[in-house]
């Protein structure tokens, strides 16, 4: 056999370049093992369900998950670099053809390629089909709170009263009412307010999120009246003889409670419900009368009939003469009047004469502050509550001021 002889390498570098290799490569593991070791980490993503790839007419209503634990391992340093919102767990329907109950697989996509999904819990999540529906249904306003003092709401209108409201059959069966619920803050005019729209269920529970809307809030334009009590009257035609009069009038009812805009009600001080014809009327009168309000005044009361009764009552004239006497006078001075008594020409109605008192007319002048001097004073009167008219004569008196001790 032929004997096989090494050649001794040439360059004796050669073991230390063999060398140099072997050292780099434990470094290379020492680095990795040690320093940059491979690591697991846990983390939780929100599942997105891909209801895109849905079959028309069909919607998800529940499942029985939310996020999914995922388990990434890779080194310490690739690690540190995972930004856990691009790791996406997506739910994909694109198999989904029909109604109820089933499990589907979770689909982790990861951008990371140096980093491993180890585990993923759940692998599947259970979800429920139901029909895509839509339906019409009508808006219901609820007000709440009250307008400022002395103002009522007339009315109110909506636009649009009627909404489209798709979602899961099983949720539309739900459905009680659609409502949008205006809050009056004690508002004092007419307005125009956008406001949310509501779906509740039997129990009152807001369920609006479960649907889409085709108007998530409607204009309502609520109707605000100023409110007043005006007194009503009647006018009279023709006149009374000279010896009659109207005692007094009662109007049943006296008043009627309106509304309106601000600018008719301020101008509003009174009903006029009929004319009388004064020629007509005896000691008591009764009328009726039908009455409207005026264009543009709503009325608040019930009242259609107004019941007027009227009374007269004859006038007597009659004369009396009365002393004038000095009021204010200092004790230091005397006072001559001229003329000390004046004449009464009296007007009242005959029904009120037994309740008249005649003495208790007094007349009389005031020389308060004034010293000696002759002077014209207005003659001032005092007469009882009932008398309706009172003439005197004369209405000045002369008045002469002395001291005492000149007289003496």
């Amino acid at each position: 056999m032929k004997k096989i002889e090494l050649k001794k390498p040439k360059d004796d570098t050669f073991w230390l370049k063999v060398l140099s290799v072997f050292i780099a490569i434990i470094l290379w593991f020492y680095i990795n093992s040690i320093i940059n070791p491979i690591k697991k980490k846990e983390i939780i993503v929100p599942i997105r369900y891909n209801i895109s790839t849905l079959s028309k007419g069909l919607v998800m209503t529940e499942s029985d998950t939310k996020e999914v634990r995922i388990v990434v391992s890779g080194t310490q340093d690739e690690l540190s670099k995972v930004d856990e919102k691009n790791i996406q767990a997506v739910v994909d329907f694109t198999n989904v053809r029909q109604t109820g109950e089933m499990k589907l697989p979770i689909n982790i996509n990861n951008p990371y390629h140096r980093i491993n999904i180890e585990s993923i819990y759940p692998k599947n999540v259970v979800v429920n089909i139901d029909n895509l529906v839509t339906i019409q249904k009508d808006v219901t306003v609820e007000i709440n709170g009250n307008p400022k003092k002395g103002y009522i709401i007339n009315g109110y209108q909506e636009e649009p009263n009627v909404i489209s409201i798709k979602g899961a059959e099983s949720d539309i069966k739900e459905i009680s009412k659609c409502i949008a619920q205006l809050n009056l803050s004690l508002n004092d005019r007419s307005f125009k307010a956008s406001v949310p729209v509501k779906i509740l269920d039997s129990n009152g529970k807001d369920i609006t999120s479960l649907f889409e809307l085709s108007q998530k809030s409607i204009d309502v334009y609520v109707d605000i009246l100023k409110t007043k009590q005006v007194p009503l009257t009647v006018k009279f035609k023709n006149q009374l003889p000279p010896n009659k009069v109207i005692s007094k009038i009662v109007l049943k009812p006296s008043t009627i409670n309106v509304a309106g805009k601000e600018e008719d009600i301020n101008s509003l001080n009174e009903i006029v419900v009929g004319t009388i014809d004064t020629r007509v009327l005896e000691n008591i009168s009764t009328f009726q009368f039908d009455f409207n309000v005026p264009k543009n005044i709503k009325a608040l009361d019930n009242v259609k009939q107004v019941v007027i009764t009227i009374y007269t009552d004859s006038i007597v004239q009659k004369s009396i003469t009365v002393p004038v006497e000095v009021r204010g006078l200092s004790n230091q001075y005397l006072a001559q009047l001229n003329p000390d008594k004046v004449t009464l020409k009296i007007k009242y109605s005959q029904s009120n004469q037994s309740s008249i008192d005649f003495s208790s007319f007094k007349a009389y002048v005031d020389v308060s502050n004034l010293t000696q001097g002759n002077y014209s004073l207005p003659l001032v009167l005092e007469n009882p509550n009932n008398i309706e008219d009172v003439e005197v004569s004369p209405s000045y008196i002369k008045v002469t001021i002395t001291e005492k001790n000149q007289i003496q």
